[in-house]
């Protein structure tokens, strides 16, 4: 049986932590908001993280602050780098003709900074966030990378280390592992397979 692999990009495929804290430091600098920490916000777009930042602040100056960010991203793009294993898993499918993608809530341009940064290509068919109308945690981003790849979601499995992102592949019908990298098995309960490393990713899914 055919199956097919749906990445999330951030905490998944690459580190991209010093790159994101200090793009989020300065924003919260420049638009004068309190940065506690950026706990509950991983694997979210970012204009869902900054309208919880800012509640009282207008559609339009989120959205403002959200072009911001996003510029300030890229520029940081150079500190990503891919987490271990990553680069080996992607090659072997690649090679072993076996269909995957990006689904991300990075735009088209942060995640292509990102995933150049850490030495990844982009797949043309790769979803990003400003390809759908609803983000993570809704499943419309893992339907459409489904649909991308050829495969019915419930022949996919979604890689994910964010509880919006576990809960976006599991509503999309995928069966869900979930990558320890950046949350503890106990936020990430919803996942069918909980991973210490990429690595372990082909044995859990029987792929030899």
């Amino acid at each position: 049986m055919k199956v097919g692999f749906l990445f999330d990009l951030d905490g998944t495929l690459v580190n991209s932590q010093i790159a994101v804290h200090e793009s989020w430091m300065q924003i919260a600098d420049e638009a004068g908001f309190h940065l506690p920490n950026l706990d509950g916000m991983h694997g979210l777009p970012a204009a869902v993280s900054l309208k919880k930042l800012m509640p009282d602040r207008p559609d339009e100056e989120i959205t403002r602050w959200t072009k911001r960010l996003e510029q300030v991203e890229i520029v940081a793009a150079h500190s990503v780098f891919a987490v271990d294993g990553a680069l080996e898993l992607l090659s072997n499918l690649t090679d072993s003709g076996i269909p995957w993608t990006i689904v991300t809530s990075c735009t088209m341009d942060l995640a292509q900074a990102r995933a150049g940064a850490a030495g990844i290509a982009m797949p043309a068919h790769s979803v990003t966030f400003d390809q759908v109308s609803k983000g993570k945690p809704h499943p419309e981003p893992f339907l459409l990378g489904a649909e991308r790849i050829g495969l019915e979601p419930t022949l996919c499995w979604g890689i994910e280390d964010a509880p919006g992102g576990v809960r976006a592949a599991k509503s999309a019908g995928c069966t869900v592992a979930a990558v320890l990298t950046t949350h503890v098995k106990e936020e990430l309960l919803e996942a069918d397979h909980h991973l210490d490393s990429l690595d372990q990713l082909l044995r859990v899914a029987q792929i030899h």
